[in-house]
């Protein structure tokens, strides 16, 4: 009954459509990501962060039934904007550009590229590891389509839709783990080991180029 209560609370209500209601949604978002960053999830309340907003509580309950529901909220948005990234960076992919192309959307996983990192770890550990990961249902799978092309378009000899199953669970494996569990390991280095296990793994040359330790 615990687990589903949680996930009914991370469930938002209604849907903003008008500008006004619009902009009151983005400032609760934005209060949010400071409070959660500044107190701790513990800490923050729907009270906390209507104030910080300049809202009442009662607006913000119109939108959200919890925090938990904006913090679903701030993941997917980040989420949706990692898909993009990673479209962009992989639209033009061959067999050449693979290796670098990939250190890059490593690099910027692991450094949350587009959200605060304390943010990030903070919505990895209240979203992703408890029952609310039910509301971000389908991230993976959009990203599995988009490394399908990419391996078909550099013509990997590996099964297409397999390798992309494997790499984007992976991937995100060790990102979650690293922000939450070991940021000490969040360098260079790994980003150059996760680098080589992902071009080998689809046949490339295994011995991708390193990046340069101190840039």
């Amino acid at each position: 009954m615990a687990v589903m209560a949680k996930a009914a609370r991370a469930a938002a209500r209604k849907i903003p459509k008008q500008e006004r209601s619009l902009a009151m949604v983005e400032a609760l978002l934005e209060a949010a990501a400071r409070v959660f960053v500044k107190e701790g999830y513990a800490k923050a309340t729907t009270n906390r962060i209507a104030a910080a907003a300049g809202v009442s509580v009662g607006s913000l309950y119109q939108y959200f039934p919890s925090k938990d529901a904006i913090a679903v909220e701030l993941l997917r948005r980040y989420r949706d904007g990692l898909v993009a990234l990673v479209a962009a960076r992989l639209a033009e992919v061959d067999r050449e550009s693979f290796a670098p192309i990939v250190r890059g959307l490593l690099c910027d996983l692991l450094q949350a590229e587009g959200i605060n990192p304390a943010l990030h770890r903070v919505l990895i550990e209240q979203v992703l590891r408890t029952s609310a990961r039910r509301e971000m249902l389908g991230f993976e799978e959009r990203l599995e389509a988009v490394i399908v092309d990419a391996l078909r378009a550099s013509r990997a000899e590996v099964d297409h839709e397999l390798a992309a199953f494997v790499l984007v669970r992976v991937a995100l494996a060790v990102v979650q783990s690293v922000v939450v569990d070991r940021p000490k390991l969040n360098t260079p280095e790994l980003v150059d080991e996760l680098t080589r296990l992902v071009v080998g793994y689809v046949g490339f040359d295994a011995a991708a180029p390193r990046r340069a330790r101190g840039r």
